[in-house]
């Protein structure tokens, strides 16, 4: 152990005491901490949701298992999960510790860039403490990772992980690593270019292609979910939800977390006057406009605390105002119920707050709080299918309150019991035997403890408030409500502050195509991204809106990536001609050039936004007039762009589009670069040889013609290679030779010379007409 490594755990040990984190975790045999002494990072961080722990201290699982495959390919012995080494264990304690109070991240990231990472590492340096590891144990590690994900993120994460712990604190004794490490993994590809130039999404064959089109939404997929959100009637409460978010999203192009997020006071109206107080509607403006309060992402300064909700307003396109406020106005009513509910659970810190902790309560009135079941009453199908299709309505308390008195009328004129599954789930409580609490003691109407063996009439089984809260604390901590607290820059943000309130795990709704009574059901969810991204199949998920509401097996099989959406409106916005300013604004960037890496337009729509005087369009025509846009917006270059500027600032505008008007016919794209000549009259004489010395050939840096020119130059040059091996000495061996040095010289010519500027200069202009030699007639 090295000085270093042991003051970065020292740094780690006095973090955790300064905040009071107990360093030691017991596990048990499998290397998971002991319930109880795991580490809640979301905690620790201050956050609220979703819930992340540091618990596990043994072999990443799936690390492991592509260890072994690799191992059992080369006849190797498999190895086995072991807990990690106490050394192990205490560089990703300490790790999780900086990461937390020094650099301040998200519990998100903490768990899965950086503790999942280093468990990867432990797992391919097993017998290797920390401090001991060698560029072979991190390239494996690297390569692991890369066959985990896909992706290569796993992979990149650990080579990070490399570079910004072990190295930069300087843990391991034969650093620095990532350098080494760095140049392997660049050994595999053969060439290694820019980012620009290794993306073929970025290479546009034809002016109809568009840049990174695999960042939009692919075309059927999004206009059958626009086709679901807008005419579908949705068959759950969730899936209005769902609705309802998404049609946010597609409108305003917000983030999923934005979106899922919104305030249930989500309405801001913006009022404008002139400098006289009169409502510019008066003078042929607009007086007021529809905002929209949000929390956007990704707006914390550096180093600042990444739990705080940042409140912006995002503006909404009049054309867009009724169906935002018809849609944010629908979901606010329904899930209102529940907002009640939720802030009284928040105030009191109850579970039950209409019932107080010593009232014995009837089970016939708890089970649909306890459950969302809407019916604990024996019903024909028929008759709950009526009932469900008058609740979905609106999901009025008015609804559900007819609902179960009917059910109370019934049970006491004996004309229906207790369902059987009803019952069921009572008893189940009755019998539970949990390690955090015993079984919930049923009633009678004196409060004498009962059992449920036998027959019994449930409308005279009774619970105990107290009873019922202290067991769902124990045994049903999952379906708890949310109260915890988020916070703002200036207060304090509750959960039943938020629009998109929705039941927890509603199983009567969602899986048995009942309706939940959301009126009285007291498991009530914040939202997350959850709500929205599983039902588009973005992760993993046997249900999805595709699936669920599909007309075509075509259909159901779609799936979509919610930030597509974002990325589709951004590029909508540049198409349209607004102004990258106030695109920028609308998305909350801090600079333009965030904007334009969301920009996904062809060059036929980039170039439609390039203006040119009417009658000079007209003048020229649709070709010459690509060129001329082409031209002013910087995308064009060679002789004839030289010469139009050269005309346009010695002789004006209009010589300058006149002699682009003649040659603008002869900018032609060719396999080896770009041709300005015409071929109107004559056909290429060259048969698009241009790299044989044409003149009128123009460089460009376009992978695909560079790669065509490598390609030919290896071709070339083992055809020179061969023809000089050949032991005959004939004429026609020589031109042979001849023929492929010129056309192999030319090549690499054309490969040294810069973008836009002419590799043969000096060429003849073979659009003259051919010289009469002695031998013509």
């Amino acid at each position: 152990m090295n000085p270093h490594f042991s003051a970065f755990i020292q740094l780690g040990k006095e973090l955790a005491a300064t905040h009071g984190v107990a360093w030691e975790i017991p596990l048990d045999q499998s290397g998971t901490a002991i319930k109880g002494h795991d580490w809640d990072l979301t905690a620790l961080a201050g956050g609220v949701v979703p819930k992340h722990r540091l618990r596990h201290f043994s072999s990443e699982r799936s690390a492991l298992d592509a260890l072994n495959a690799a191992r059992s390919s080369n006849g190797l012995p498999v190895l086995s999960g072991r807990t990690l080494s106490p050394a192990w264990q205490d560089i990703i304690k300490a790790a999780v510790m900086e990461q937390l109070f020094v650099r301040r991240n998200s519990f998100g990231h903490i768990a899965n860039n950086v503790a999942r990472p280093l468990r990867v590492i432990a797992t391919c340096a097993a017998d290797t403490e920390p401090w001991s590891v060698t560029v072979d144990e991190m390239a494996l590690a690297v390569r692991t990772g890369n066959s985990i994900q896909a992706s290569g993120k796993l992979g990149d994460l650990i080579a990070g992980l490399t570079k910004v712990l072990f190295d930069t604190n300087h843990l391991a004794d034969v650093g620095p690593l990532y350098p080494a490490l760095a140049a392997a993994r660049l050994q595999p590809r053969a060439t290694r270019r820019s980012k620009f130039l290794n993306s073929h999404a970025e290479i546009r064959h034809n002016l109809e292609d568009r840049k990174r089109a695999e960042r939009l939404p692919e075309r059927r997929a999004f206009w059958e979910l626009v086709r679901i959100v807008m005419t579908e009637q949705p068959l759950t409460f969730m899936d209005e939800l769902r609705f309802a978010a998404i049609r946010i999203m597609i409108l305003t192009g917000f983030r999923i977390g934005e979106a899922t997020l919104l305030p249930a006071e989500w309405r801001t109206d913006r009022h404008y006057y002139d400098s006289k107080q009169r409502p510019a509607g008066e003078l042929g403006g607009y007086s007021q406009s529809l905002m929209i309060r949000h929390f956007a992402e990704k707006q914390q300064a550096k180093n600042a605390d990444s739990k705080v909700l940042i409140g912006k307003t995002h503006y909404v396109p009049q054309m867009f105002e009724e169906i935002v406020s018809e849609t944010l106005t629908r979901a606010a009513a329904i899930t209102n119920p529940l907002r009640n509910t939720l802030r009284k659970q928040t105030e009191t810190g109850r579970v039950l707050p209409d019932f107080a902790l010593s009232e014995l309560v009837p089970v016939t009135q708890i089970y649909t709080r306890l459950t969302g079941n809407a019916f604990w009453l024996d019903m024909s199908e028929e008759q709950k299918r009526s009932w469900i299709q008058k609740c979905r309505q609106n999901y009025s308390t008015e609804c559900f309150d007819e609902l179960q008195k009917m059910q109370d009328q019934r049970s006491v004129r004996s004309q229906g019991e207790m369902s059987a599954t009803a019952r069921m789930y009572f008893r189940r409580m009755a019998e539970f035997d949990g390690k955090d609490g015993g079984a919930l003691a049923l009633r009678n109407a004196d409060g004498t403890a009962i059992s449920l063996r036998g027959k019994h009439d449930m409308s005279k089984v009774f619970v105990k408030i107290g009873d019922l809260e202290n067991y769902l604390r124990a045994a049903t901590a999952s379906k708890l409500p949310d109260t915890e607290l988020f916070s703002l820059a200036d207060r304090s943000f509750a959960s039943w502050e938020f629009l998109f309130l929705h039941p927890k795990r509603s199983l009567a709704e969602e899986r048995n195509n009942g309706v939940c009574d959301v009126t009285r059901y007291v498991s009530v969810g914040r939202p997350d991204t959850g709500l929205v991204n599983l039902s588009l199949g973005e992760q993993k998920s046997c249900d999805t809106l595709f699936k669920r509401y599909g007309q075509s097996d075509g259909d159901k099989a779609l799936v979509l990536t919610s930030h597509t959406l974002r990325h589709l409106q951004n590029t909508e916005l540049f198409r349209l001609g607004v102004a990258d300013t106030i695109i920028s604004k609308r998305f909350n960037r801090r600079s333009v050039a965030q904007s334009y890496e969301y920009d996904h337009r062809s060059l036929a729509e980039e170039l439609d936004q390039l203006e040119l005087p009417a009658d000079v369009e007209m003048a020229l025509g649709e070709k010459a007039s690509t060129v001329a846009k082409m031209i002013q917006s910087g995308k064009a270059s060679g002789p004839i762009v030289d010469a139009f500027k050269r005309i346009q600032s010695s002789e004006g505008d209009t010589a300058a589009f006149e002699f682009l008007k003649v040659e603008a016919d002869g900018f032609h794209a060719t396999p080896y670069g770009h041709c300005l000549n015409s071929f109107t009259v004559d056909p290429c004489p060259k048969h698009l040889e241009c790299f044989s010395g044409c003149r009128h050939l123009s460089a460009t840096n376009l992978p695909e013609n560079r790669g065509h020119l490598r390609t030919l130059e290896l071709k070339l040059a083992a055809a020179v290679e061969t023809a000089e091996a050949k032991p005959s000495k004939s004429i026609g061996r020589t031109n042979q030779i001849q023929h492929a040095k010129v056309r192999l010289d030319g090549v690499r010519t054309l490969l040294a010379t810069k973008q836009g500027e002419k590799p043969f200069p000096d060429g003849p202009d073979l659009s003259l007409p051919r010289r009469t030699g002695v031998m013509d007639g």
